[in-house]
C-alpha cells in the first residue's frame, strides 16, 4: 500500500472532502477502492477509521456501479464488524454480498455469503437457517470439488445436527467430511479439522451412549493431535472427552486417572483457569459418583470450581456444576442447598437457551419439593421435554427437508436444463428449416420478379425503340411532304408568277401614265408573292425538327406524368444540346430514370411543382428535377430498389447520380449522361 495514498485519503477527510468525489483527481478509481479494502484492514489504524474505510469503498463502488468491486467491498465491509462480533450489521453485509455475487453469477462468492450466514444463524441458534445456508454452500463447494471447503462445512453441519440430537445425520457428514479431509495433505489446519471431525464422533457416540466407541474415536483424535504442533487445547479435550467416557462405562478409576492426568498440567490453572475449572468440577463428581475419597474434599473443590466459573461469567460452565452441585446435596439430603443450585442451573439455562440442562434442574427441583410444588416443576418438566422432544424432531425433519428438496431442485434443474437444451435444438433446428424455406420462397419469388422485372424492361425498351421507330417514319413523311410541297411551289407557282411577270414587264414599253402606273403596281406585288414563296419554299424544304424528335417524346411523358400526378411543372431545355449524338440505349436509360424520378415524387414527396431542365456541359448531359416537397435526411434514408436502379443504370452508361435533400426543403436529382 503506497504511504502517500494515506496521507491523500487523511487530508481529504480532514476538510471534509467526499472521497468517492477527489479521488479522481488523484488516481483511477478502482485503484482507490481497492486502497480503501487494504487501509480498512490496516491493522496499524483505530477500529473506527478502518471502519470508515471500509463504508467509503462501498459507497465508492456503488457510485461508480461496479458490481465486483461492490462485492469485494461489501464482503470486506462485513468482516470487519465480524472482528467485534457486531453481528447484525455482519448479517446485513452478507446479505448483501450474496445479493451482489447472485447477480454477477459468482458460484464460489454465492457459497461463501451461504456460509457467513450459515454461521450468523448457528450464534443466534436458528438451527434450520444455519443448516440450509451450510447445505447451499456446500452443494457449491461441491461443483468447484473444493475439498477443503467442503469439510469444513460438513463439520459445521455436524456440530447442529449433534445439538439437535440428530446423531446419525451427524455421524454420516461427519465420516464424510474424514473420507474427504484425509485426501488432503497434513498441514496444521488440516490436521485440527480432522482431529475435530473425530472428535464429534466421539461426542455423538457418548450422546448415544456408546461410550467404548467414543473412547475410540477420541483416541483417533488424541492421536491426530500428537501430530500438530500447536496441540495443547485439542489434547486437554480429548482428554476430557476420554474421562468422561469411562465414566460413562463407570470406570471410574480409569476416569480419575485422565482427570488427575488433566488436573496435573501446571500451565493449566494460569493459563486456561475455566477449563481447570470444569475439570476439578469432573473429577470431583466422578468422586462422589464412585463413592470414593473424603466428602470434604469433594464439597470443597465443587465449591471451588463453582466460585470460579460464576467469578469468570462462564454460564456454560457453571450451569454444569450447578447441576453436579445440587444432586451431590440431594445425595447429602441437603434439600435447601440442592435446590438452590438446582434453581441457579434453571435460571442460566433457560437465559443461555441450554434446555437440556433446565430439564435436569427442573426435575431436580421436583425431586427436592414435594406435593403440589414438586408437580409443577415435574409437568414443567413433562411439558418442556415433550416441547424439546417435537422441536428436535421438527429441527431433523427440517435437516432432511432441506437436503430432499435442494436434491429435489437439482433434480428438477437438470431435467429443465435437459428439456431446455432439447427445446432449444428443436427450435434451433426448426428455425433454420423455416428459414431455409423463407430463402427458397423468397429467392424464387425474387428470381420472378427479376424475370418479370427484365421482361418488363425487354418490353418497355421495344416499346420505346418502337416510338422511336414510328417518330422516324413520322418525320420521314413529313420531310418528304415538304419536299413535295416545295417542288411544286418552286416549279409549278414560280414558274407561273415568273412568266405573268415577264409579260407585264412587255407593257412596259407602254408609254401610257395610267399603265405604266398599273404595270408597276402589279410588277410590285408579283415580286412580293415570289419573295413570300420564295421563303416558304426554302422553310419548307429545310429539316427544322432534325433531332428534335427524342426531345418531343421526353417533352410528352413529362405532360402526361403531371397531368396524372396533378403537378405543376417548368422545363427548360439547353438549346447546344444534340440529341443524335446520344446513343439510343442512353436515351433509353435517361428516359427511364427521369420516369423513376416523377414516379418517386408523386410516391413520397407530397410536392406540388417540379422543375425539369436539360444542361449541356463539357459534352455531359445534366437532367436536373427539383422539387418542394417534403424531403428526407440523406444521411440517414437507406438505398431502396429504386435509388440502386438509378445508380445501375447511370453506370450501365457511364453517367452517375446525384441526389441532395433536406428535410422539409424539397428533393433535387441530378443525373449526368455523357455524349459518346
Amino acid at each position: 500500500m503506497p504511504i502517500f495514498l494515506k496521507y491523500l485519503y487523511l487530508f481529504l477527510l480532514l476538510f471534509n472532502f467526499t472521497f468517492s468525489q477527489e479521488v479522481q483527481l488523484n488516481q483511477r478509481p478502482i485503484d482507490s477502492i481497492l486502497s480503501l479494502i487494504d487501509l480498512s484492514n490496516d491493522s496499524d489504524h483505530e477500529y473506527e477509521l478502518r471502519k470508515k474505510y471500509a463504508h467509503d469503498a462501498v459507497e465508492f463502488s456503488k457510485s461508480i456501479r461496479n458490481d465486483s468491486l461492490s462485492l469485494k467491498s461489501t464482503v470486506n465491509l462485513a468482516f470487519i464488524y465480524l472482528e467485534i462480533d457486531d453481528l447484525q450489521p455482519f448479517k446485513k453485509y452478507s446479505n448483501e454480498g450474496l445479493e451482489l455475487a447472485t447477480k454477477l453469477n459468482d458460484s464460489f462468492s454465492v457459497a461463501k455469503a451461504h456460509e457467513n450466514l450459515g454461521w450468523y444463524y448457528s450464534q443466534k441458534y436458528n438451527p434450520d437457517s444455519s443448516y440450509f445456508n451450510y447445505f447451499q454452500a456446500l452443494k457449491l463447494y461441491e461443483l468447484f470439488n473444493n475439498t477443503r471447503k467442503q469439510s469444513s462445512v460438513l463439520l459445521n453441519m455436524v456440530l447442529i445436527q449433534e445439538a439437535a440430537k440428530d446423531y446419525v445425520g451427524g455421524e454420516t457428514n461427519a465420516v464424510r467430511a474424514i473420507n474427504l479431509v484425509k485426501t488432503l495433505p497434513e498441514t496444521e489446519e488440516n490436521l485440527d479439522l480432522q482431529w475435530a471431525l473425530y472428535n464429534m464422533l466421539g461426542v455423538i457416540s457418548e450422546r448415544l451412549k456408546e461410550y467404548q466407541r467414543a473412547i475410540d474415536y477420541h483416541n483417533i483424535a488424541l492421536g491426530i493431535s500428537e501430530k500438530m504442533e500447536k496441540n495443547f487445547i485439542n489434547n486437554l479435550y480429548s482428554n476430557s472427552n476420554i474421562s468422561l467416557s469411562y465414566r460413562g462405562l463407570k470406570n471410574y478409576k480409569k476416569a480419575l486417572e485422565y482427570h488427575d492426568k488433566l488436573l496435573g498440567d501446571p500451565n493449566l490453572l494460569e493459563e486456561y483457569p475455566e477449563a481447570y475449572a470444569s475439570y476439578l468440577n469432573n473429577r470431583a463428581y466422578t468422586l462422589f459418583k464412585a463413592n470414593l475419597g473424603d466428602s470434604k474434599k469433594i464439597k470443597s473443590d465443587f465449591l471451588t470450581a463453582f466460585k470460579m466459573l460464576d467469578t469468570l461469567e462462564n454460564k456454560e460452565r457453571l450451569l454444569y456444576v450447578c447441576n453436579d452441585i445440587s444432586e451431590y446435596y440431594l445425595s447429602l439430603n441437603k434439600l435447601d442447598s440442592s435446590y438452590h443450585f438446582a434453581e441457579k442451573a434453571y435460571n442460566i439455562g433457560l437465559d443461555a437457551k441450554f434446555f437440556d440442562d433446565v430439564l435436569k434442574s427442573l426435575k431436580r427441583m421436583s425431586e427436592v419439593k414435594t406435593g403440589v410444588e414438586a408437580k409443577g416443576y415435574l409437568d414443567r418438566y413433562i411439558k418442556l421435554n415433550d416441547s424439546l422432544i417435537d422441536e428436535e424432531r421438527a429441527v431433523r425433519n427440517k435437516f432432511a427437508r432441506i437436503e430432499f428438496e435442494t436434491d429435489q431442485i437439482k433434480a428438477e434443474k437438470d431435467k429443465a436444463t435437459k428439456e431446455r437444451l432439447i427445446f432449444l435444438l428443436s427450435s434451433v433446428g426448426l428455425l433454420i428449416t423455416l428459414l431455409l424455406l423463407y430463402i427458397i420462397i423468397t429467392q424464387r419469388a425474387k428470381n420472378k420478379e427479376l424475370a418479370f422485372t427484365q421482361q418488363q424492361q425487354a418490353a418497355n425498351e421495344e416499346i420505346y425503340n418502337l416510338m422511336l421507330a414510328q417518330q422516324d417514319k413520322i418525320d420521314e413523311g413529313r420531310t418528304q411532304e415538304k419536299k413535295r410541297i416545295s417542288e411544286e411551289l418552286h416549279d409549278g407557282i414560280l414558274g407561273r408568277l415568273f412568266g405573268t411577270r415577264l409579260s407585264l414587264d412587255s407593257l412596259n414599253f407602254q408609254s401610257t401614265d395610267e399603265a405604266v402606273k398599273t404595270r408597276g403596281q402589279y410588277i410590285d406585288e408579283l415580286k412580293s408573292i415570289e419573295q413570300e414563296i420564295r421563303k416558304i419554299s426554302h422553310d419548307l424544304n429545310t429539316d427544322f425538327i432534325s433531332g428534335s424528335s427524342f426531345s418531343d417524346i421526353i417533352k410528352t411523358l413529362i405532360e402526361n406524368q403531371t397531368a396524372v400526378y396533378q403537378l405543376k411543372y417548368s422545363y427548360s431545355e439547353d438549346g447546344e444540346i444534340d440529341w443524335d449524338l446520344l446513343t439510343n440505349k442512353s436515351k433509353i436509360h435517361l428516359y427511364r430514370m427521369l420516369q423513376e424520378t416523377m414516379q418517386n415524387i408523386y410516391k413520397h414527396a407530397n410536392a406540388k411543382h417540379i422543375k425539369i431542365s436539360f444542361q449541356l456541359k463539357n459534352d455531359v448531359i445534366l437532367l436536373s428535377v427539383q422539387d418542394d416537397g417534403t424531403g428526407f435526411n440523406t444521411n440517414k434514408a437507406r438505398k431502396g430498389i429504386g435509388i440502386k436502379n438509378f445508380e445501375s443504370r447511370a453506370k450501365e452508361i457511364g453517367g452517375k447520380v446525384e441526389i441532395f435533400s433536406k428535410l422539409n426543403q424539397g428533393t433535387k436529382v441530378n443525373i449526368h449522361v455523357p455524349i459518346n
